[in-house]
């Protein structure tokens, strides 16, 4: 038992039978015979209250975060009690003892920031060879697909993909790392070999309160990099404020700057012209090869100071993803010609600038922009492209950060020509509240913008979007991007903006 948690701080409240250990779970329902039972207390749900139930099902060693009387329980005599406070931080150090360290046998690629970790991921499996990816559209091993319910899991799970991931033989574990997941301890067993940062723009501030804290707890990966003979490389996007700030207070030698306005950074980006299926690029990695050890760079190959190629994305946004792998993807030594094959056949990531195909002569985009700054991002380069006007259709979240909702509005006003507000997830929130809250942001007082509707209904509201296209104009439909539901009250209900939009099209002839 002792060996289980090694590097943990723990007291014995109870000794009991000593047996060969079979598994360890936090959800009672798993408990197995002979199993470990983790009882942490959630934010609806508190573990402790479900000890009985562990140990009916078999459960052998009951960790707990709280003082509990022992007594008060039955056929507990072969059982032992351990008091671990704080379990949460504690799970991950307890999962990887009890899993061998599974995270030292892999490579670690950990994506941080408000917007593109997922598409960073996309690029990322598609770059590299024998992957693992998890995050906001799921969990993938090798060939073996998942759901998931945090963009980060909980540390023992987490340890768990890591653990299946070696032993199916993948070389490289992909994941996108929430603010939520290093503020709480999810990953604090980890050390990464290469952690990259996208942005930070307002989110999440229901969880953190601040954007200092918000901003304090993403910096906190680079706090994690894998620190040995293959040092772990923080690869940060400098033309953000705050990527800046974390560039401008570390060792350099660690880091890769990435930019497409300072000549100054490692790798270096620029949008030559958009085409018809996506934008053609150019990267320079004059500097980058000046600042990184002889050891990366294969003497077999002639590199180049600078490369253009095409790829099925648009906008600075996924340029600024695109630089972030590309500095990842180096940093384990892939050729940069091998790079650009890549990047050059990379399919469409879901739910990210999904277009979806029509007869109208209009481009019918669906995308997960979720934020003030997702939204700008997505309709500026959405409106470059456009001919005529851009109608956008967006909402938001029900219990969450609600001083982002009218910061929304204002955004989508930069580029639309009309506007539809509907709900997203509201979840125990009124929607009515929630589009008020929203609505706010286009009456401001001295830039008053009218030319908006309210529709409640999502589908409604997507329908209303479609009759008002015109030859040349452009529909966003932002939020949901993949998601294939809606959250109303507890309930999750089948919902999919994609499968909305083809229905729709089908109905009126035009797809």
């Amino acid at each position: 038992m002792n060996e289980i948690f090694r590097d943990v701080e723990y007291e014995i409240l109870k000794e009991g039978k000593k047996f060969e250990i079979k598994g360890i779970e936090y959800d009672s329902r798993k408990i197995k015979e002979d199993f470990i039972f983790v009882a942490m207390a959630g934010n609806t749900v508190d573990g402790h209250n479900f000890i009985q139930k562990a140990i009916d099902s078999g459960a052998k060693i009951i960790i707990t975060e709280k003082n509990i009387n022992i007594l008060e329980y039955k056929n507990a005599d072969d059982v032992s009690f351990v008091l671990v406070k704080n379990i949460r931080k504690k799970l991950g150090i307890i999962a990887s003892n009890y899993y061998g360290y599974p995270q030292n046998k892999i490579k670690i690629i950990g994506i941080t920031g408000t917007n593109g970790k997922t598409t960073s991921s996309f690029i990322l499996e598609n770059i590299l060879e024998k992957t693992a990816r998890i995050g906001t559209t799921g969990n993938r091993i090798l060939d073996e697909e998942f759901e998931t319910v945090n963009t980060t899991p909980e540390s023992l799970e987490l340890i768990k993909l890591i653990d299946k991931s070696v032993k199916k033989g993948a070389d490289y574990f992909i994941m996108e790392v929430s603010s939520h997941a290093l503020e709480i301890g999810r990953v604090d067993m980890l050390k990464f070999d290469s952690a990259i940062f996208t942005n930070l723009t307002q989110d999440h501030l229901d969880f953190h309160k601040t954007m200092e804290n918000y901003f304090n707890a993403k910096k906190k990966i680079f706090s994690m990099l894998r620190n040995d003979k293959n040092n772990g490389k923080g690869i940060i996007n400098i033309d953000d404020e705050h990527g800046a700030k974390i560039y401008s207070e570390k060792n350099k030698d660690n880091y890769i700057s990435v930019s497409i306005k300072n000549e100054e950074a490692d790798i270096l980006g620029d949008i030559l012209n958009y085409t018809n299926n996506g934008m053609k690029v150019k990267i320079n990695l004059k500097n980058y090869f000046k600042k990184i050890n002889s050891h990366f760079k294969d003497k077999d190959e002639e590199y180049e100071e600078e490369y253009k190629f095409e790829i099925g994305l648009v906008g600075e946004y996924n340029l600024y993803n695109v630089l972030g792998c590309v500095a990842s993807a180096l940093s384990f030594g892939i050729k940069m010609n091998d790079i650009i094959k890549k990047l050059e056949t990379m399919p469409a990531v879901p739910g990210r600038f999904e277009t979806i195909k029509n007869n109208m002569e209009a481009r019918i985009v669906v995308d997960f922009a979720h934020t003030d700054d997702g939204l700008l991002n997505v309709g500026k380069t959405l409106k470059q492209i456009t001919d005529n006007q851009v109608i956008t259709i967006f909402g938001a979240g029900g219990d969450r950060d609600h001083e982002k909702r009218p910061k929304m509005a204002k955004a989508a006003i930069q580029f639309s020509d009309y506007i539809i507000l509907t709900s997203d997830n509201p979840r125990t929130e009124n929607p009515i509240n929630i589009l008020a809250n929203i609505e706010k942001g286009l009456i401001d007082e001295k830039y008053p913008f009218d030319k908006y509707l309210i529709i409640s209904d999502r589908e409604r509201a997507i329908k209303h979007g479609i009759k008002l296209l015109k030859k040349g104009d452009s529909l966003l439909i932002a939020g949901k991007g993949h998601e294939n539901y809606q959250i109303i009250g507890t309930q999750k209900i089948h919902f999919d903006d994609r499968e909305t939009v083809r229905k729709i099209l089908e109905e009126e002839n035009n797809i």
